[in-house]
């Protein structure tokens, strides 16, 4: 394959390495990263992206470890962790490189003779331009891409980028260390499999290099290459390759070659062993995107880790139609705790045109069957298909907010990508459209650097996921926005949104009435980017929801407003506006002594419910008629401790009536006299001995503490 001729003469000889000083030939490997995209500090900085940002990055981690059993020395580069030390680093944002020049500056201190980058769709333009950069820094370093992204667009890479040397395609664990031994002897690349190199003026693209079949032949990561292990939460760990299906807008398939293999359940448990003896980490993320399709395996793997005795946790990705409700039990013994389930649509109709060909209501069985077994799921979904209607969408909806309904069941959605050589971009290449409304799919935060936003615009073979496929039957700028609204709301006020689909019968009316009435509210002044995500994610948009709640769609709108309210109230009431310092033990004073004044602990909130609050979600789970819900005045106190857990009490009547007496002012003698008794039982016990029961109750609950003055005394003194 011929590319331009300038190119080709300023490339026209394999660089060579500068000579190193004895010992193994050094590689820097680079990995990708993921949170670049978000430029606002407090956002990366958010326990959500910081989950995402902070694990191992397993691609280069691994290539590491079979690099050391070929001789080479190589080290780690991880960018999302030194995207982190450029945010925190001291002065002030203006005044800083951009990251790119902060990352080829970093790396230009390093000691090493060849450098590799890993790469994935949502910074490859980023990888490139830091690839550039260092090219210019050090001309004779070899330059060598690989992973998802470059396996798949590297001749259109190679042909634009002349500084990029080598691109490995694939599986890498044979082809890198061949190209590396090639480079340290300076001879040609020529006949080694998985490789497109430059030949002269030719690019030419070998062969593919055959599957690694024996994957317990590939070692443990070289965990110890990255120190910040001890900081990470679990540790990923391979657990095979290769999917059998066809899906038209996924690439697994065609980076692993659908080839399905797994590790031993020996070689798995063997590693994760060795993880939790060196590094005291007993959780991992499995990674293999249909783990579940042999079952026979699957059952072997978790009667495997039973059988050791030994407490492991462990995450894994799966379809719902590979997996039933024994094999979930099996799982969840031998310390499954979250599964990944690709639904993709909530449509039957796009079921088969995208070919994932699920059966929606066993997808919704295993969810029940998750649930039972306390394993949390990511029910993953997918809108903005090119043959979607607004019929399909209603239907992915309904699905999304229906998963609301189990407590364990953590549903996304996100906006197609048309990832690069996949079927559906393949089909609709010709049809890709620049227009900003971009896909979450592969982890594209909210903006491109203006400098990648070119490139994008110069190289859609390069960058088609940046890209949108056009959605004639759809308004591409709806589907961002009821994306967005979705997956804040559902983060915010979950039970809320579920109410409303529930009274609504589709929660998209509620969405577009928000709208309406947001664009008509006079006092709200300039719309703050109705349709950006920044909106959709701020404290803002959650009050301003709460408000049309409040005042328009419940009086207005609503079949069941009473029950609506006692909703908002309680989500209201997990705002906890005062976290308590640390977990507060029981004081040491004596609820027989009357002259003790009790007070609510800090952090703890009343609500006051118009019905009952449990009976509520009841009904909401089994897709009950609201309507006779009956009205039930009830209290609920919230605790939120300083580590975010919250505690949740529904009170009864002489804990509510209780707690509104414990006002910090009245002291324990007072608040008998005021006492009620809630029931007849309690009519003939003396109220001085309820008080005092219901008060020591309460203070085990962690809800009141005992006080030898008031709050007045003790603001006067």
């Amino acid at each position: 394959m011929m590319h331009d001729r300038s190119v080709a003469l300023a490339q026209a000889d394999h660089p060579v390495p500068r000579a190193h000083r004895g010992g193994a030939l050094k590689m820097c490997l680079v990995g990708p990263p993921t949170v670049t995209d978000f430029e606002d500090p407090e956002v990366a900085e958010s326990e959500a992206i910081r989950l995402i940002a902070e694990h191992a990055p397993i691609g280069v981690l691994s290539l590491a470890a079979v690099l050391e059993r070929h001789g080479v020395a190589p080290q780690i580069v991880d960018l999302n962790r030194l995207y982190y030390a450029y945010l925190r680093a001291p002065g002030e944002a203006a005044a800083k490189p951009d990251f790119c020049s902060y990352v080829a500056a970093e790396l230009d201190k390093l000691d090493f003779d060849v450098l590799g980058f890993s790469s994935i769709c949502s910074s490859y333009p980023l990888t490139i331009r830091i690839a550039q950069d260092m090219k210019r820094r050090r001309p004779d370093v070899p330059i060598i891409f690989g992973g998802p992204q470059a396996s798949v667009v590297d001749v259109p890479t190679m042909q634009a980028y002349p500084f990029v040397d080598f691109v490995v395609r694939g599986e890498a664990e044979e082809t890198l260390p061949a190209l590396i031994k090639t480079i340290a002897a300076g001879a040609s690349p020529a006949g080694i499999q998985g490789l497109t190199y430059r030949d002269g003026d030719r690019l030419v693209r070998a062969p593919n290099a055959p599957i690694i079949a024996d994957l317990d032949a590939i070692p443990l990561p070289a965990f110890h290459l990255y120190p910040e292990l001890k900081d990470c939460h679990y540790v990923p760990l391979e657990l095979g390759r290769g999917c059998p299906f066809a899906c038209t807008f996924c690439s697994t398939n065609d980076f692993f070659r659908r080839k399905f293999r797994l590790k031993s359940p020996e070689k798995v448990i063997e590693q994760m062993r060795q993880v939790r003896d060196v590094y005291g980490i007993t959780t991992f993320d499995l990674i293999h995107d249909m783990f579940t399709v042999d079952r026979k395996r699957v059952i072997a793997f978790c009667e495997a880790v039973i059988a050791t005795g030994e407490t492991f946790y462990w995450n894994c990705s799966a379809r719902t139609d590979c997996i039933d409700d024994d094999m979930i039990a099996t799982m969840a013994r031998a310390g499954c705790k979250a599964i990944f389930f690709g639904i993709e649509t909530g449509s039957a109709r796009l079921q088969k045109i995208v070919k994932k060909n699920i059966d929606l209501n066993e997808a919704t069985a295993r969810l029940v069957a998750t649930d039972g077994n306390q394993i949390t799921t990511a029910v993953s979904l997918i809108t903005g298909f090119p043959d979607e209607t607004m019929e399909d969408l209603r239907d992915t909806v309904h699905f999304f907010v229906d998963s609301l309904r189990f407590d364990f069941a953590e549903p996304q959605l996100h906006i197609l990508a048309p990832l690069a050589e996949t079927p559906l971009e393949s089909r609709f290449r010709s049809q890709l459209v620049f227009d900003d409304i971009l896909s979450d799919m592969s982890h594209q935060g909210w903006r491109q650097d203006p400098v990648d936003r070119e490139m994008i615009q110069q190289h859609l073979d390069i960058f088609p996921n940046f890209y949108s496929i056009p959605t004639p039957a759809l308004d591409r700028a709806y589907l961002r926005e009821l994306r967005d609204f979705l997956l804040n709301g559902s983060a915010r006020f979950r039970w809320l949104l579920v109410a409303l689909h529930q009274d609504s019968g589709d929660v998209t009316k509620a969405f577009e009435a928000f709208r309406n009435w947001y664009a008509a509210t006079p006092d709200k002044g300039p719309r703050p980017g109705l349709q950006e995500s920044r909106y959709y994610a701020s404290i803002t948009f959650r009050d301003d929801f709460f408000e049309f709640v409040r005042d328009v769609y419940a009086p207005r709108l609503a079949r069941t407003p009473r029950v609506l309210h006692s909703i908002m109230d309680y989500e209201r009431a997990l705002i906890a506006e005062t976290p308590l310092p640390a977990d507060t033990a029981i004081d040491g004073h004596d609820v027989s002594d009357i002259t003790l004044v009790p007070k609510l602990v800090d952090g703890v909130v009343l609500t006051e419910c118009a019905a009952d609050y449990q009976r509520i979600i009841r009904c909401l789970r089994r897709k009950g008629d609201l309507r006779r819900i009956p009205r039930k005045p009830a209290t609920i106190a919230t605790r939120q401790h300083a580590d975010k857990r919250l505690d949740v009490v529904l009170l009864s009547p002489l804990s509510a009536q209780l707690l509104k007496l414990c006002d910090g002012e009245r002291a324990i003698s007072e608040i008998a006299t005021r006492l009620v008794p809630a029931s007849r039982s309690m009519a003939n016990i003396p109220t001085d001995k309820v008080c005092m029961f219901g008060l020591e109750v309460l203070r085990q609950q962690g809800l009141i503490a005992l006080h030898r003055e008031s709050a007045i005394s003790a603001s006067q003194a």
